[in-house]
């Protein structure tokens, strides 16, 4: 028997199809930019759905994959399915996406655009804990899971904390409702994008952070107002929450 691809296989780029882009890595789908709220076993689903195309995938397949050594009633899976179809407008009985093949599973029903298999171009760079992160063009997910495109370890930063944008030259940041915040020239932000420049202040829980266009050279890292960061990284010092999901 086949098995759906393991996530250690899985390529580490944006899949299209219609109006959605769906990262594999972070799971992060959105629709036409605007992300889509699905829970952690929709997006496994869609995850492994997507990989798998076009072969259907077993019903005992993804009761592994979703539920591995646990025993859940059947009823679980239909309910997974039925919340990714809704997510993506999706009918059961004329499907554009999510196929049922009768008594035996689920398969995904488009077609699916890749990038080249060329490596993704870096499009700028995050400055944060003292490291360098690439960020590629489209979605890159900020936070402490490791299955999202920058892991930072910080206590302050959440799971899923931030993700970053970058589209036709323009970066925005929105905050994935972190426990203690992402901030933009000191200003907490919200769930809906703002806009970056090179001259940006940029703040992860406690952790300070910028980002420099690929056009800078690899010596002119965009300088940070270190004295600045520290006194609004104290004001909030008092009211962090570690991070513990």
């Amino acid at each position: 028997m086949n098995s759906p691809l393991h996530p250690l296989d899985e390529p580490a780029t944006l899949l299209r199809f219609a109006e959605f882009t769906f990262d594999c890595r972070s799971r992060l789908l959105t629709r036409n930019g605007v992300e889509l709220r699905l829970s952690p076993k929709a997006q496994h689903l869609l995850r492994l759905l997507v990989l798998a195309r076009p072969r259907a995938l077993s019903r005992d397949e993804l009761y592994d994959a979703l539920w591995p050594s646990t025993f859940v009633c059947e009823t679980n899976l239909a309910g997974v399915v039925k919340e990714l179809r809704r997510a993506l407008g999706d009918d059961a009985r004329t499907p554009r996406y999510v196929r049922t093949v009768h008594g035996f599973g689920y398969a995904f029903h488009t077609a699916v655009a890749a990038p080249p298999s060329s490596p993704a171009v870096v499009a700028a760079t995050l400055f944060c804990e003292q490291g360098e992160h690439p960020l590629h063009e489209g979605e890159n997910t900020v936070g402490r899971a490791h299955d999202g495109r920058i892991v930072l370890s910080h206590a302050s930063i959440s799971r899923r904390h931030a993700v970053i944008r970058i589209h036709d030259g323009e970066i925005s940041i929105k905050d994935l409702q972190s426990t203690n915040g992402t901030f933009v020239d000191g200003r907490r932000i919200g769930p809906g994008p703002v806009k970056i420049v090179a001259a940006s202040h940029l703040q992860l829980g406690i952790v300070p952070a910028s980002i420099a266009c690929r056009q800078v050279p690899a010596t002119e890292k965009v300088p940070l107002n270190i004295q600045e960061i520290r006194r609004m990284a104290a004001r909030i010092a008092g009211t962090v929450v570690v991070a513990g999901t």
